[in-house]
């Protein structure tokens, strides 16, 4: 039985119940959830009244015979009751369902005004507390997301419901209407409720309004949030009219911090990865449909919505990788680079937690390389602009990219090449073919460094028994001196097809072990992911020395 993966950043949770997309309702559903929340309150609310009413202080002679019934509460709460039951059934849609809710406010209303005006008035009475009518329809307004016009009808009809009680109990019990200087006390709280009911509707339409524009990014509407780091967010989005499923990376500026410098500097950055990685066309480069401003300030853009999980949390939950599999993987690796380095783009940080294997259609195990943040343009591929974007982008004077993971001319603060990809992609190699990293005994970000600049390798074949071709091949990334490393990535694919060992990695296998991971009950368990996500604080976090 295959282990579970965790739950990858940029994923897709088929049929799961978090698949749920936002619809023009959202904001139906919201309202109908807090008055299921309100009427169960209001049941539990109904109980505890009936029994406090039952146990009540005799009135000591006063108004004797006249004491409030035990029926008004319990019935209100048997109403409250069967109103919650309504809002969690499905057969009626949320608009419908919130104006039930409306209905439910009314009739509150009428047997609060009930409760309040059962005992006959006299001309030496003063006013019996608060208004239950003014409260409600106060404390609905607040809570419940409803349009002001709707608010508004309901808000009057409760009051003139409290009107109609008050006329109801003269009439049953034969009781003189109260003096007509008591009028005003009564009634005078709700039609201030109503006032108040409506203009607090009409800022909360208009919050929620202003939240949903924020939440559209350009064609895109955000769905579910699925993770956050240092810089931003990652969200599940989809096309407002084709309905497209997508990922969005958001950032925004106001967690940038507030050095206007540094924040133009890393929205630049991630402006520079949208644009590159929307230019190369290999199949194993995650796809970028879209990027831009939205219209609070953050910058944003749309990627491919990925079903699967990256390489790093494969090894640290399955443990290495079989060779077969591990040089099919690579294989499909070095076209993402190599079409990468063809048009004049260096990764820089090539690492496990930057690269997925997905179920796409039919295939299994196919890979995805994602993150290219940290992309640099080869000199003969900028324009002078470009340089001196770089040259202002690398200003802190800090070397990009991953310690664990970094070439030593880089981690010496040299400039990257195609070259320093390839020694990224032997550590890569090392982690899924050992399930270690190559300095794994190196303590902390400036250990790895030091280490990778200065430090030879374990020989893999000190981890594992492989053919001495492959060994061979990793070990020749990971060489100090680039001159010595394979020249290309297209000459470490063909010299990783020569293996014969990603032929023996068959469909067959990739769908056996795909079989027993169920990713939607799994994305579901796990929720909303954190910032203690590795893969998330990969793709999320701003570039620095791990």
């Amino acid at each position: 039985m295959v282990e579970r993966p965790v739950a990858s950043p940029i994923l897709r949770a088929v049929g799961s119940k978090s698949d749920d997309v936002a619809q023009p309702s959202q904001w139906e559903r919201v309202g109908v959830q807090r008055l299921a929340w309100v009427t169960g309150l209001a049941t539990i609310s109904g109980g505890l009244g009936s029994l406090l009413v039952l146990l009540r202080q005799p009135n000591l002679g006063i108004r004797a015979g006249t004491e409030r019934p035990l029926l008004i509460p319990a019935v209100w709460g048997a109403l409250s009751l069967l109103t919650w039951f309504a809002l969690r059934s499905n057969a009626l849609k949320p608009a419908r369902r919130l104006d039930l809710g409306l209905v439910y406010l009314v009739v509150t209303c009428f047997m609060g005004g009930l409760f309040r005006h059962w005992l006959p008035y006299a001309e030496s009475d003063v006013v019996r507390g608060a208004s239950p009518v003014a409260l409600a329809v106060l404390f609905f307004a607040a809570v419940v997301p409803v349009p002001p016009f709707r608010m508004a009808v309901a808000a009057i009809a409760a009051s003139l419901a409290d009107v109609l009680a008050l006329a109801c109990v003269n009439q049953w019990l034969v009781q003189p209407s109260p003096p007509w200087n008591l009028w005003l006390w009564l009634f005078a709280p709700n039609v201030f409720a109503v006032a108040i009911a409506i203009v607090t509707s009409r800022f909360l339409h208009q919050l929620a309004e202003t939240v949903r524009r924020v939440r559209e990014m350009g064609a895109y509407r955000l769905v579910k949030k699925l993770g956050s780091g240092g810089m931003g967010e990652v969200w599940r989005a989809e096309h407002q009219g084709l309905a497209r499923p997508a990922a969005i990376k958001l950032v925004r500026a106001e967690l940038l911090g507030g050095d206007p410098e540094k924040v133009q500097r890393l929205l630049t950055r991630f402006e520079r990865e949208a644009r590159a990685t929307a230019a190369l066309t290999s199949p194993h480069t995650i796809a970028v449909y879209d990027y831009g401003r939205a219209e609070d300030g953050s910058f944003y853009y749309v990627m491919e919505l990925l079903d699967g999980l990256d390489l790093e949390t494969l090894v640290a939950r399955h443990g290495r990788l079989p060779p077969e599999r591990a040089v099919y993987l690579l294989v499909q690796i070095c076209d993402s680079l190599h079409d990468a380095h063809r048009q004049g783009l260096v990764h820089r940080d090539i690492k496990p937690a930057n690269i997925m294997i997905c179920r796409q259609g039919a295939e299994r195990d196919f890979v995805k390389v994602l993150d290219f943040g940290l992309v640099k343009l080869e000199p003969t591929a900028q324009s002078s602009d470009d340089a001196d974007d770089e040259a202002k982008l690398t200003a802190e004077g800090t070397p990009l990219g991953t310690p664990a993971y970094m070439a030593p001319e880089v981690a010496r603060g040299n400039e990257a090449t195609p070259l320093s990809d390839v020694y990224a992609f032997g550590c890569v190699a090392y982690w899924l073919l050992a399930g270690r990293l190559v300095f794994a005994d190196a303590r902390g970000a400036m250990g790895q460094l030091v280490a990778h600049g200065q430090d030879p390798p374990d020989s893999i074949a000190d981890h594992v028994v492989l053919s001495g071709e492959l060994t061979d091949l990793v070990m020749a990334c990971l060489e100090k001196d680039p001159a010595k490393r394979p020249s290309s990535m297209a000459v470490v694919q063909r010299r990783l097809r020569d293996t014969d060992l990603a032929e023996r990695w068959t469909r067959t296998h990739s769908h056996e072990w795909w079989s027993e991971v169920d990713l939607p009950a799994l994305i579901e368990s796990e929720g909303e992911l954190d910032s203690s996500d590795p893969a998330l604080l990969a793709t999320m976090e701003a570039p620095s020395n791990e």
